[in-house]
C-alpha cells in the first residue's frame, strides 16, 4: 500500500508538469497577424522597382531633365529669335521686343563660360579697332555665356556680325547681334563706397594700376578681377575707398580718363565684393 501511494504521488506530479507544460502560451497565426499589421509598411517602395508605370515615369523625367537643361531651353530661345530676317536677343531685359538699331557695339552670345574678354577680342579685332571687349557676369563673378564688343563705328560692328553670326568659336556655335538698348542701360548705381572699374587693357600690371590710383585720395584697397582658370586679368577692377563721399570724388576724377588708347568705364558697384556691378557691361 505505501508503495501504490509512492506510485500515485509520483504519476499524479508528473502529470501536472506535463499540464503545466501544455498552458505555455505559443504565438498563434493571427497573434502573428496582428502583430506585424502593427508594424508601418510602404509599397510605393517597392512598386518603385515593380510597377511598369513608375518605370514609365522615370524614363519621362529622365527625357525631360535631359532636355530641359538651362543652355537648351537659351539656345532654343535665340535660334527662335534669329530665324529669317528677325535678329536675336541680345541684352534687352524688359518686357518688350529689344532695340536692335544699329550701333558700334555687338552682342555675343553662345560662347563658352571659360571664354576670356581677350579672346573675345582677339576673335573679333579682325574686323576693327575693338574698344572694349567684356564677358557678362553673376553676382559670384561667373560667366553668364555671353559678352559684349564695343568698336569704333558701326560699319565695324556690320561686318563682324555678318561674319561671325553662326559661326563656331571653341566648339559653340556663336549668336552675334547688335547690342540692344535697353531702358535700364543708361541707369547708374546708387552711390557707394566701392568703385568698379572697367574696360581696363589687358597688357596693364601692377604699377600701372598703381599710378592710375596715385592722385586718388582714401583708396584701401584696389583688386584686380582675375580668371580663376588661367590667371590672367579679366579687364575689370574694383577699388574700395574709406567713405562714399571719396569713392563719389574719385569718380568725378577718372571720368573721361584713358589708359592705353581705353576710357575707363565706371560705376558704383552694389554686388558682393570683388564682383562687377551688373551696369557696368
Amino acid at each position: 500500500f505505501p508503495l501504490r501511494r509512492a506510485l500515485f504521488r509520483a504519476s499524479g506530479s508528473s502529470a501536472s508538469i506535463v499540464s503545466r507544460s501544455r498552458n505555455v502560451q505559443t504565438p498563434t497565426s493571427f497573434a502573428l497577424g496582428e502583430k506585424l499589421s502593427q508594424t508601418p509598411f510602404k509599397a510605393t517602395v517597392f512598386s518603385r522597382f515593380n510597377s511598369d508605370y513608375s518605370q514609365e515615369n522615370r524614363s519621362q523625367d529622365f527625357r525631360s531633365k535631359q532636355s530641359g537643361t538651362p543652355e537648351f531651353s537659351e539656345q532654343n530661345k535665340y535660334n527662335s529669335q534669329s530665324s529669317g530676317n528677325s535678329r536675336s536677343l541680345s541684352g534687352g531685359e524688359s518686357g518688350g521686343p529689344p532695340d536692335l538699331s544699329p550701333s558700334a557695339s555687338i552682342y555675343v552670345g553662345n560662347i563658352i563660360f571659360d571664354l576670356t574678354a581677350e579672346r573675345l577680342e582677339q576673335e573679333f579685332s579682325q574686323y576693327g579697332t575693338v574698344k572694349s571687349a567684356t564677358i557678362a557676369t553673376d553676382a559670384r563673378g561667373l560667366s553668364k555665356g555671353f559678352g559684349y564688343v564695343e568698336f569704333e563705328s558701326v560699319q565695324e560692328a556690320e561686318a563682324a556680325i555678318s561674319g561671325k553670326n553662326q559661326t563656331e568659336l571653341e566648339g559653340r556655335r556663336m549668336i552675334v547681334n547688335f547690342q540692344a538698348k535697353s531702358k535700364r542701360s543708361n541707369k547708374v548705381n546708387p552711390p557707394s563706397n566701392t568703385l568698379f572699374v572697367g574696360n581696363l587693357a589687358f597688357e596693364m600690371n601692377d604699377s600701372d594700376l598703381n599710378k592710375l590710383f596715385r592722385e586718388v585720395r582714401n583708396v584701401i584697397d584696389v583688386r584686380v578681377a582675375v580668371d580663376k582658370r588661367t590667371g590672367q586679368p579679366r579687364g575689370f577692377a574694383h577699388a574700395e575707398f574709406i567713405s562714399t563721399e571719396d569713392a563719389i570724388k574719385a569718380k568725378e576724377q577718372l571720368t573721361g580718363k584713358e589708359l592705353f588708347g581705353r576710357e575707363l568705364r565706371l560705376d558704383f558697384s552694389t554686388g558682393v565684393r570683388g564682383t562687377p556691378s551688373t551696369s557696368s557691361s
